[in-house]
This record gives C-alpha cells, structure tokens and sequence, in this order.
C-alpha cells in the first residue's frame, strides 16, 4: 500500500498463492485495505488483467476513464 496520509490510498497488486486461490484470501486482504483505508477519499487499484476486473467490481471498485485504474470514492 501506498498513501498520501490525508486522502488516496494505491494498492498495487493483490497476490495470492495459487494453492490458496478460491478460499476467499483475496478478498479478505481487499477487506481489510477498505477498512484501513476508510477514512480516505479514495482507494485506488491497478487491475494488471482484464480478467481480474470482476473480482474488484465486487469488492466496491469501478473503471476509471483510462480502463485500467479501479477505484472506491468513499466520500465526496
């Protein structure tokens, strides 16, 4: 993770072990970054792969206007 410390929050990548893929690890780690990262405005992610765009759209994420950014606005 990286942050500014007021109000945007980067995560680079989420990795899991391909052994553990499947038992909810990801998506545990991408809960707890938003609960960390709360109090922020944005919480931003680069999806490397189009293939890993649904598992952020879950987790609250949209595509931004380049169509490789994700992020959560949680205020305005």
């Amino acid at each position: 993770m990286i942050d500014d410390g007021e109000m945007l929050a980067y995560m680079h990548w989420v990795l899991v072990n391909p052994k553990y893929q499947g038992m909810h690890v990801g998506s545990g780690l991408v809960e707890r970054v938003k609960e960390r990262y709360a109090d922020y405005m944005f919480l931003e992610v680069m999806s490397e792969e189009s293939k890993n765009v649904p598992f952020y759209q879950r987790h609250g994420f949209t595509l931004m206007e380049d169509g490789r950014a994700m992020q959560i606005v949680t205020r305005s």
